[in-house]
């Protein structure tokens, strides 16, 4: 009962409290036991000096020559004043000498002289001739006594020396030995109790000064959130070791482990995507569209900071074919829609116009403004056709030189230009993103620069180990405020508010395929960007 209600009050302490009185009480458990032990091994230790230091000195007092003559004689006035000064000069509680049958020669107490020796341990020595040290209840009462024969030039034992120290004495000495050590123990148990309560103080700040009930409900909030949520999620730590990894991960990952495996591993081991992970731990990341395993992914990474330091990372990751990605690549399916109603456009206007000079019975104009559309169009209708193997990318350059058109510029092709094949590290629409933000980014620029030239240049080639993009204007170019951002998401120079994501695109899709894009000022003014795409990622990185 009383141990339950201990039990109880004990439940109810703080965490730090009950650690505190943990370490406590087992501090204290520790400081008995050592003060226990240190008693034990000291007394046993003054017992065993001190009966040495007994047995020598009645060895040394039986042994002189004087004391045996006296002995001899029974002169004991003459013992007396052999042992008297012995015995002022020893810490012996007495000297006690007896004849062969164990009568008393010399005691401290004079009227003890005469009776027989008491604790009946004098056998040893009278009768075998040993030397030794016991412990015995005399007329002083109990004491560690050391014995020794006296014997004469034959050798026959005529008397017995004994020198004791009382068990009182040698409790008093006890007691002096373990009082010097009192005052280090004290220091030592106040140390642990100041260590205890830091130690204490220590574990509830690394528990963010919550209840261990409090944590264990957290950790079971934190896994059903891991789980709950559609995208996948991986939880690293500093060491870059996975320390959770929800249901989601694994699948999008295709990773066959159940979780329990797959916790510890480092993070290359299990996703061959290792800059991401690496580079700038002290940055984050947010929607960069990367390869996990093979797999196109949009990913973000978080630190988990501790006083500034980063102590791990979350990284949250999703299909790039989801819902996300779509209405980022909207932009690109609009704007190539916009282009085929370009071409339509000026092809109804051109109808009409043929229509009309028909109509007015005009055939000779008519046939020299058919004729003169056809060669015009005509020539870069058959250099696109001609140069460039591909079909979406050929479409979409059909597109852009009418867009062009229409919007008074004139987009110009390098003799230069040849694509039989693409790489195959981006799909077809990735590639129709690329080119078509990048000669999108040419006209608005050049549209904005009121007195620089209206064409833009043009020149993409696959003929060699990698493709190279290359577009340049003349147009307002970029401003040295935004040059080194100017590939972050939601960076622009317009003033539009749906910008700031084409560039963004094509650095996500230059990387992904492990390439790299220059960007340079042309002259007199505009801009020129180059991409180098390897036509294989193995290419690339070996």
């Amino acid at each position: 009962m009383f141990i339950r209600k201990i039990n109880q009050w004990f439940a109810r302490r703080s965490f730090q409290n009950r650690i505190f009185l943990l370490i406590l009480f087992t501090s204290t458990m520790v400081m008995l036991a050592i003060t226990w032990y240190l008693t034990d091994i000291t007394e046993e230790r003054l017992h065993y000096q001190v009966g040495q230091r007994a047995l020598i000195q009645a060895m040394q007092i039986s042994a002189m020559p004087e004391l045996v003559d006296a002995v001899e004689k029974h002169d004991l006035a003459r013992i007396k004043a052999l042992i008297d000064p012995m015995r002022s000069f020893s810490d012996a509680t007495y000297i006690t000498v007896g004849d062969a049958t164990g009568q008393r020669l010399y005691h401290v107490n004079p009227d003890e002289i005469g009776k027989s020796m008491e604790g009946g341990d004098s056998d040893e020595a009278l009768y075998n001739g040993k030397s030794y040290v016991s412990v015995r209840k005399g007329s002083l009462g109990s004491s560690l006594r050391g014995k020794s024969p006296i014997q004469d030039s034959t050798g026959k034992v005529i008397g017995i020396v004994s020198v004791g120290y009382t068990i009182e004495q040698l409790e008093n000495w006890l007691s002096l030995q373990l009082g010097s050590l009192i005052v280090p123990m004290v220091i030592l148990l106040l140390l642990l109790l100041y260590c205890a309560r830091r130690f204490s103080l220590h574990i509830k700040k690394q528990m963010l000064n919550m209840e261990p009930q409090q944590l264990s409900q957290l950790l079971i909030q934190q896994s059903v959130l891991f789980e709950s949520v559609f995208e996948g999620l991986i939880a690293i730590d500093s060491h870059y070791k996975i320390t959770a990894i929800n249901q989601t991960a694994r699948r999008l990952l295709n990773l066959s482990q159940p979780e329990t495996i797959l916790i510890g591993k480092s993070i290359s081991s299990v996703i061959a995507q290792e800059a991401f992970f690496y580079d700038a731990p002290q940055e984050n990341k947010k929607d960069e569209i990367v390869t996990f395993n093979q797999i196109n992914v949009i990913a973000s990474r978080m630190a988990v900071a501790l006083n500034g330091e980063p102590q791990g990372w979350v990284i949250s990751f999703r299909s790039k074919d989801d819902i996300n990605t779509l209405s980022l690549q909207l932009s690109q399916v609009q704007q190539y829609a916009d282009n085929l109603r370009a071409v339509q456009h000026e092809h109804r206007n051109l109808i009409s116009t043929i229509a009309g000079l028909l109509f007015l019975k005009r055939y000779d104009e008519a046939l020299d403004l058919i004729q003169q559309q056809s060669e015009s169009h005509q020539k870069v209708l058959d250099f696109i056709a001609r140069n460039f193997k591909v079909n979406h990318l050929a479409g979409l350059l059909i597109g852009k030189y009418y867009r062009a058109k229409e919007l008074g510029l004139e987009l110009i092709f390098d003799p230069g230009c040849y694509v039989e094949t693409l790489p195959s590290s981006l799909s077809h629409n990735e590639w129709i993103s690329i080119v078509g933000n990048l000669l999108d980014n040419a006209y608005n620029a050049t549209l904005r620069q009121s007195g620089g030239s209206r064409q833009v240049e043009c020149l993409i080639n696959s003929e060699g180990d990698e493709a190279i993009i290359e577009i340049a204007d003349q147009g307002c170019g970029i401003d040295e405020a935004l040059r080194d951002r100017i590939f972050e998401r939601g960076v622009t120079s317009s003033d539009s508010g749906d910008h700031g994501i084409g560039l963004w695109l094509v650095r996500s899709y230059v990387e992904q395929a492990g390439g790299n894009i220059v960007v340079d000022n042309n002259i007199p003014f505009g801009t020129i960007f180059t991409l180098y795409i390897p036509l294989t990622r193995d290419e690339h990185h070996g």
